[in-house]
């Protein structure tokens, strides 16, 4: 019974998606310039996608192979099929990142803004739910029809194929718009297309690791529920699917919610659509909690990460809205030059880290208290059942702020309200929250798949001050800035390449051959854990994992809140990054269990 419901949402999300991307392309108001920008961004998607195969197939490729001759055959499959399940669900939600720009700046331009804002909503909800439904139905496959130690065993190369497919579109989608808005000229728009898709794609590899933290951790909900026998681990594993499975209906009813509002607060109300979706998720966790697991503590469990989330999301709103508290005394650009106001914003970025550590950190440990580390799995999942409305207000953003850029090229003397000033607004109001929603997920979820490396080595005991463990620590520490490094490195390299494309002696058979910058990163993010493990055995690489955690968290919370200028470089590509590096040692842990390191 529970395999058809699950299967059943998940279809039920496709068709809503289905549903709102029909309805958005009657959106797109028919005209000589709409023609011209559809056509443009078109043509961006399409260059986009093009330099993504290349680098995916010679990846994926080799790590099948080192899967297939150091760990198992049946990993190796599962590990590609991890792959194609994110692959797939990425560049189906990607459909409307040509439609939801065009189909709300032409809105927009025409007059009617508050469908305008309702379009770009709900393109981006096409993308949650075409991801998560997706990713449930691959789940589901795995779940329900493999026994529970099949599983164990081959659910983390199944949550490394679809981390390498995310860490390849993720930061090629970062070099790519970053590139864009740096070259960009008056008479053109910003690309957002890879931000839109980026974001898809962290969306799902973060959806996709919390359900495998969770079947990791099954054992420990049995080991510590203090009723023993009355559930089986079995049950405890595929309980986050059917929270995932409400996540989906409960989105798409705080996704139809929202119907676009007045001008002068043109992202109010989608923060009902959030509450309304939690409600029902947690009354789904609750319920099946007592049912299929004899208590409601796990259920608790899944409310308090989505409780967590909530408030994380409209407390950064003080950080991030014009005229918020923090952002009140910040220096004006045309009187004190850029450079005040980017060391203003960098330090209101570092103090936004205090909120969502303090909430995120607050939740674990009561998720803790109530089911030991299942519950930290289980905050993760609450946080990721709200994928498609939470992806709805990130893609919101992008698509206001790409289509801001659209309605100022296409109507720059427009009337008061100027559409584009409205849209702008709209991006900036979300912005913070959206990448907050993301932020808090990929930390959580982190968190989850640590204490699940904890307990795959044997819950070892760690001596702070010993050789594999301090090196560990350190390890996982720099990494994280090294990583920030050369994505900066890559978005300068791939910007070169585009301002010459918009010069007569670009070759237009070239590709973006600067997106070389990113594969150091590929290099980092699976040979550093190797590195690692090989020196310090399995103690090293479960302080590296924590280390490079809690440090990406104080490090993404700080440039998601730090501006225009620092944001790039957050939760899609670093925080993508960090959880490829986790996936990569929960995968070759047994290995180093079984031959120990140089250390």
């Amino acid at each position: 019974m529970l395999k058809i419901l699950t299967l059943i949402c998940a279809l039920i999300g496709l068709l809503a998606a289905i549903s709102f991307e029909t309805w958005i392309r009657s959106r797109i108001v028919r005209n000589e310039t709409s023609a011209e920008s559809y056509a443009e961004v078109k043509s961006r998607k399409s260059e986009f996608w093009s330099i993504q195969y290349v680098p995916l197939i010679i990846i994926l490729t080799l790590l099948a192979v080192v899967l297939f001759v150091f760990v198992g055959h049946l990993n190796a499959a599962v590990f590609l099929g991890g792959a194609a399940l994110c692959f797939v669900s990425v560049i189906t939600g990607a459909s409307t990142v040509v439609t939801g720009s065009i189909s709300s700046s032409s809105t927009a331009v025409s007059g009617d803004i508050r469908n305008a804002l309702k379009t770009a909503y709900r393109s981006a909800a096409v993308m949650g739910l075409s991801v998560s439904s997706i990713a449930l139905v691959g789940l589901g496959i795995l779940f329900f029809f493999l026994k529970r130690d099949q599983l164990v065993d081959l659910i983390a190369s199944f949550a490394l194929g679809a981390s390498v497919v995310s860490l390849i579109i993720g930061l090629s989608g970062t070099a790519f718009s970053g590139a864009y808005a740096l070259t960009v000229r008056s008479d053109d728009f910003t690309d957002y297309t890879g931000s839109f898709i980026g974001s898809g794609a962290d969306l799902v590899e973060t959806y996709i690791l919390s359900a495998c933290s969770a079947a990791l951790l099954s054992g420990v909900a049995v080991d510590t529920s203090g009723v023993m026998s009355t559930f089986s681990a079995t049950s405890a594993a595929r309980y986050p699917l059917i929270v995932y499975a409400g996540g989906i209906i409960a989105s798409i009813i705080g996704i139809m919610a929202y119907r676009g509002y007045i001008v002068k607060r043109p992202a109010a109300g989608l923060t009902a659509g959030n509450i309304i979706a939690a409600v029902l998720i947690a009354a789904v966790a609750v319920y099946f909690s007592n049912d299929l697991l004899q208590s409601y503590v796990y259920g608790i469990c899944v409310s308090i990460g989505l409780l967590a989330s909530l408030i994380s999301g409209e407390a950064s709103k003080a950080y991030s809205i014009d005229g918020a508290v923090f952002k009140r005394f910040l220096p004006d650009v045309k009187k004190t030059g850029v450079s005040q106001s980017m060391i203003y914003s960098l330090s209101i970025g570092m103090i936004s880290v205090i909120i969502p550590a303090v909430l995120t950190t607050t939740a674990m440990v009561i998720a803790y208290m109530f089911a030991n580390f299942y519950g930290i799995a289980l905050a993760a999942i609450g946080i990721n059942s709200m994928a498609a409305v939470n992806s709805a207000v990130r893609g919101f953003s992008i698509n206001t702020a790409s289509a801001s850029d659209i309605a100022s090229v296409s109507d720059p003397d427009a009337e008061s309200p100027n559409p584009a000033d409205v849209l702008l607004t709209a991006s900036a109001a979300t912005d913070s929250v959206g990448k907050t929603y993301s932020g808090v997920a990929a930390y959580v979820t982190l968190v989850a798949m640590y204490t699940a490396l904890s307990v795959v080595a044997n819950n070892p005991a760690i001596n702070l001050l010993s050789t594999p463990v301090f090196t560990g620590i350190t390890t996982g520490a720099v990494i994280v800035f090294v990583c920030a490094g050369f994505i900066i490195r890559s978005i300068r390299l791939t910007s070169q390449v585009l301002g010459a494309r918009m010069s007569d002696s670009f070759d237009p058979e070239k590709r973006i051959t600067a997106l070389r910058g990113i594969f150091p990163l590929f290099a980092i993010s699976l040979l550093v854990p190797l590195a690692v493990g090989a020196a310090g055995g399995v103690n090293g690489l479960i302080a590296f994992s924590c280390s490079a955690a809690v440090t990406g968290m104080c490090v993404i919370f700080t440039l998601n809140n730090a501006g225009r200028h620092y944001d790039r470089l957050a939760t899609e590509t670093l925080g993508t990054i960090i959880k490829v590096m986790v996936a990569v040692t929960l995968v070759f842990a047994p290995l180093f269990m079984k031959f120990g390191g140089i250390f």
